[in-house]
């Protein structure tokens, strides 16, 4: 399965909005996105931005996982994707240049444009 950016700033989104002692599980999503959510959400615990427990299983079902919160990481990363427009525009700049989309360079591109947009309405 390929990593889907969308799908990492939903999940992020998600566990952010979380009130503290809640926990997000796989039966909190469709069971049709059941595969795409378990991978994505195994990536973002792998990555440390969310922490929590996967619940490894043998066989072709996804994997089951509680997400407690963000990890100061998680939250840094989705500060700098959460606007709509600035996240729109860092995905843009990846497909018109035709680069591949990767942690650091998201990162990074975002904060450029979050910098440039920052300082245009200030000025304006």
């Amino acid at each position: 399965m390929k990593r889907d950016w969308d799908v990492i700033r939903e999940i992020l989104i998600i566990v952010e909005e979380m009130d503290a002692g809640n926990y997000l599980r796989l039966s909190s999503f469709p069971s049709e996105r059941g595969q795409e959510i378990s991978y994505h959400m195994d990536l973002l615990m792998e990555a440390g931005l969310v922490s929590g427990k996967m619940a490894k299983t043998l066989g072709r079902r996804p994997h089951d996982f509680r997400a407690l919160r963000l990890t100061w990481n998680g939250h840094e990363f989705l500060d700098g994707i959460r606007n709509d427009t600035i996240w729109q525009k860092t995905k843009s700049s990846f497909i018109s240049k035709g680069i591949s989309m990767t942690f650091d360079l998201v990162k990074s591109v975002a904060a450029d444009l979050a910098s440039t947009y920052l300082k245009a309405t200030m000025s304006g």
